[in-house]
């Protein structure tokens, strides 16, 4: 069978269908003894379809698979425990029920452990949801067991232990139902696999309330088991079949509900567990203390988790709108207002005698509009992206390189002399004039640059070193060659020197 091939996709539910109904017809018919072994059967088959499932489909990640057959491993030694005393001929001595409850927690541990990893593969941009949702499931099974479960069980006299069991069960199945749901809107096409996944979770639910909600009968011993071996075939299915794989790589896509509406629905959910938790005590009924118990902790550890990702999502957006307010967005570099502000920092420590000279230069591109015009501007970003990228990679470390707009760039160099910021002026203009190869064109272009030294020891304002490596920059333009030169002092500012490259 091809994986991924329409045998495959449509064989599985198939082979899914007729074996569902040969179990079923044979498990109502058939003695104890072939109710065990049907059981135990349905627990091979699945956790051998899974097995094959992981090898021909080749899963992107085995954890949560491999965990699921340890699920069903540890749930037929519970089945085991249960049902052999009754197939045994003459009866025998029945065990303990440790023994079964035990391997039959192990298993739905498991089996919660790899709903986890699946919910987690589809969670990066939607994990708040995801939280939302298992809440809604918890929230949901909190008048399932008050209203359904409890009132059943404590007119059978179960034990406060069975009681306990049968709620953590009820919480953890309809908090993976609520994740699952979450998760059906970023499977794509492998929300078959994830249909046979709610198959066995709801299987599993209504074979729970078989045994715990309906009256005992004789012959009624077999309709739990039989769901629940049927709830292992669609395990066994969800495993085969290639959506699985499917399953597994989600398509990613953020959520567009309001968070306000998330947060209020989020806030109804939390209301349910406590008012059905005490309802019972306005009709003059006890209070459920185990419900009011164990149903926060589950739902308060996700609560914490829920309120630390939006801190950390609040943390996140706050650092990226600092960042696009001091960056320019193509090239990444700081823009005029961060150049400034870090500018003024360094010309008060200079002026208070700090450190060395202060160098700015200004560098415009020469050529850049020709092509623009020819090739369109993604040349022009590639080419602005390019000129950013060489720039830094010239410059010291210390050097602040920002994009002011346009082709227009300004490297600021603190403790730089006039022969170091010379020299460095003359490495970017090299680095600039080297070509670019760009969707198979060749782009070249060269640089004007102007340098301003500030060693004297008072404050100036960042725009009067900007206007004079402006000036310049364009004195640098109007020279053919383009050919470094030097300028001697200015006669009204001694300690100004200025040059341009």
């Amino acid at each position: 069978m091809k994986p991924g091939g329409p045998w495959a996709r449509f064989g599985v539910p198939a082979g899914f269908l007729v074996l569902s109904g040969l179990l079923t017809a044979v498990y109502l018919t058939g003695p104890a003894p072939v109710r065990l072994v049907l059981i135990l059967l349905a627990g091979v088959l699945a956790a051998a379809a899974i097995a094959v499932g992981v090898r021909v489909n080749r899963m992107p990640d085995r954890r949560p698979w491999l965990l699921t057959v340890l699920a069903l491993v540890m749930l037929s030694i519970a089945n085991i425990t249960w049902y052999l005393p009754a197939a045994i001929p003459g009866g025998a001595l029945v065990p303990p029920d440790w023994l079964a409850v035990v391997p039959q927690l192990l298993g739905y541990v498991f089996f919660l452990a790899a709903s986890l990893m699946i919910v987690l593969r589809h969670t990066p941009r939607d994990a708040g949801g995801t939280v939302d949702a298992a809440v809604f499931g918890i929230a949901t099974a909190a008048p399932v067991w008050e209203f359904l479960f409890r009132p059943q069980m404590l007119a059978k006299g179960e034990s406060t232990a069975t009681q306990l069991f049968v709620l953590t069960q009820l919480l953890v199945l309809f908090g993976i139902c609520g994740a699952l749901l979450r998760v059906a809107r970023t499977s794509g096409r492998g929300q078959v696999c994830l249909w046979f996944l709610f198959g066995a979770l709801g299987l599993t639910v209504v074979g729970t309330a078989a045994v715990h909600v309906l009256p005992a009968e004789a012959d009624q011993a077999s309709v739990p088991s039989m769901l629940f071996a049927l709830g292992y075939l669609c395990l066994g299915a969800a495993g085969l079949h290639p959506s699985a794989v499917e399953l597994m790589n989600p398509n990613l896509r953020p959520t567009h509900r309001s968070p306000k509406l998330r947060l209020r629905l989020f806030g109804a959910a939390m209301l349910v567990v406590p008012v059905v938790g005490g309802i019972g005590q306005l009709a003059g009924a006890p209070v459920d203390g185990l419900l009011l118990t164990i149903a926060p902790m589950f739902t308060v550890p996700l609560v914490l988790i829920r309120i630390g990702r939006l801190n950390a999502q609040r943390f996140r957006d706050q650092q990226a709108l600092a960042h696009q307010a001091a960056h320019d967005e193509l090239t990444g570099l700081v823009n005029r207002r961060r150049l400034f502000t870090v500018m003024e920092k360094s010309i008060a420590r200079h002026a208070a005698g700090h450190g060395g000279d202060l160098a700015l230069l200004y560098c415009d591109l020469n050529e850049f509009k020709p092509i623009n015009d020819r090739y369109g501007h993604e040349a022009g970003d590639a080419v602005l992206r390019a000129t950013a990228r060489r720039i830094t990679e010239t410059v010291r470390d210390g050097d602040v390189v920002a994009r002011i707009g346009g082709d227009e760039f300004l490297i600021f160099c603190p403790d730089a002399d006039s022969d170091t910021a010379y020299a460095l002026g003359a490495r970017v203009v090299a680095a600039l004039t080297e070509p670019l190869t760009w969707r198979g064109e060749t782009l070249r272009v060269s640089a004007a640059l102007g340098t301003t030294v500030w060693a004297e020891r008072r404050t100036v304002a960042p725009d009067d070193l900007l206007a004079i490596a402006d000036a310049r920059m364009y004195d640098n333009k109007r020279t053919p060659s383009h050919r470094s030169v030097y300028c001697p002092d200015e006669p009204h500012s001694p300690k100004l020197r200025t040059s341009s490259t």
